[in-house]
């Protein structure tokens, strides 16, 4: 193995010697047969293996250390630390208080449409059963108009006198003056009256 190196070592010498007392041709130049003589035998031109080193990579420089923090600055790091937890559980608070305030005004809004509902359900209601009475009432007081005065001021001196106003007041006027002239004097007084309250008297 030793001697193999040596003869390789021993013809790289030779040809290198040979090479470069030969004058350059077919345009080599003295560097490119430098080169190709440190293929064949690196390290006998040391100057160009010295050319081809690779650089090292600048070290990398340490990022500077921190100084410790002084107390004051420690003081100063938790207070505002503490600032911000107050300021994070406020804002969480109003967060919530927003949240109620928004369900107690959906529910005020439910409870507002519910009430106008009902009232148009009682004002529909309330005008159903006027209508049905004023149907009633005119049914009555077709049925006194159609009866004999005398037996219908019998009947007549037996209701309530706001119901006996409002048949009185519903009858044909010559029937109507008919009944009451068969009523006791005190009931048709009475009856009169609260006629006239109820019908607007024309100013002279």
């Amino acid at each position: 193995m030793l001697r193999q190196k040596l003869i390789a070592a021993a013809m790289a010498l030779v040809l290198g010697t040979a090479l470069v007392s030969v004058p350059p041709r077919h345009g080599y130049g003295m560097d490119q047969i430098r080169s190709l003589v440190n293929r064949i035998r690196p390290g006998t031109f040391p100057e160009l293996d010295a050319g081809k080193q690779v650089q090292a990579p600048p070290p990398v420089r340490e990022a500077p250390r921190r100084e410790a923090l002084t107390d004051t600055e420690r003081q100063i790091l938790l207070s505002l630390m503490e600032r911000k937890r107050q300021l994070d559980e406020r804002d969480t608070l109003l967060n919530q208080r927003e949240e109620q305030l928004r369900a107690l005004r959906d529910n005020i809004q439910q409870q507002v449409a519910e009430l106008k509902r009902l009232q148009v359900e009682i004002e529909a209601s309330m005008d159903a059963k006027k209508s049905q009475d004023a149907e009633n009432l005119q049914k009555v007081v077709n049925l006194y108009n159609g009866m004999d005065p005398k037996r219908a001021a019998e009947k007549l001196e037996r209701l309530e006198p706001k119901y006996a106003v409002q048949i009185l007041m519903g009858m044909n006027q010559r029937k109507a003056a008919n009944l009451l002239e068969e009523l006791p004097a005190d009931k048709a007084k009475r009856i009169t009256e609260s006629i006239v309250s109820k019908v607007p008297i024309a100013s002279n």
